[in-house]
């Protein structure tokens, strides 16, 4: 009898996660599209800067895109290593907005903490404009893993040239790099 119950629960598990797994394939394969790709042009967007933020009103990516080189920082208050990205951000964005930078910092802060996203840029020096998705439409679709940090570079042509998870202090000189690089770039010819 315990043979037969164990078989029973050992098909019940397998079934199971054979469900899940065809669940998180379908979830992937729904919202890979969406997501920005190295080589394509990323979904533009509006958003409204962060309530107490250093920047006020709303930034929307389709008056850069195409235009300048942008970096996109997915962030929340509650991620540590998002508290070490910013800043090294702050200082490329300094000495490089003269040449056409843009930087923007999208929290992904809900309704509940996002009241401290605002004090806690200007805390980190930041200047550049540090939005609010709490409806995560913009989250949804280029950073659909909710990955925190998450950076995307876009050329000059508008197009996707990095994406990163993540972040560590040993990259700061491969990002500064980077990040010359993408503002060095010029436009190509459409």
């Amino acid at each position: 009898m315990r043979v037969i119950a164990r078989r029973s629960a050992t098909r019940c598990f397998v079934a199971a996660a054979a469900l899940s797994m065809a669940t998180v394939c379908a979830a992937a394969v729904a919202t890979g599209t969406a997501r920005a790709r190295v080589g394509a042009r990323p979904a533009t967007f509006t958003l409204p800067a962060v309530p107490g933020g250093p920047t006020q009103g709303r930034f929307s990516l389709a008056e850069h895109l195409g235009r300048r080189p942008v970096v996109i920082l997915f962030w929340a208050t509650w991620c540590a290593p998002c508290r070490q990205e910013l800043p090294l951000y702050q200082r490329l964005y300094e000495r490089l907005r003269g040449r056409g930078l843009v930087v923007v910092a999208i929290s992904m802060d809900d309704a509940s903490s996002i009241g401290g996203a605002g004090p806690m840029a200007r805390r980190m020096g930041l200047t550049f404009p540090v939005l609010s998705d709490l409806d995560t439409s913009v989250t949804t679709r280029l950073n659909p893993r909710r990955a925190a940090p998450f950076s995307i570079w876009i050329d000059r042509n508008g197009l996707v040239v990095r994406e990163r998870e993540g972040f560590s202090m040993a990259e700061r000189e491969q990002i500064t790099r980077g990040v010359e690089r993408l503002v060095a770039m010029q436009r190509t010819a459409p």
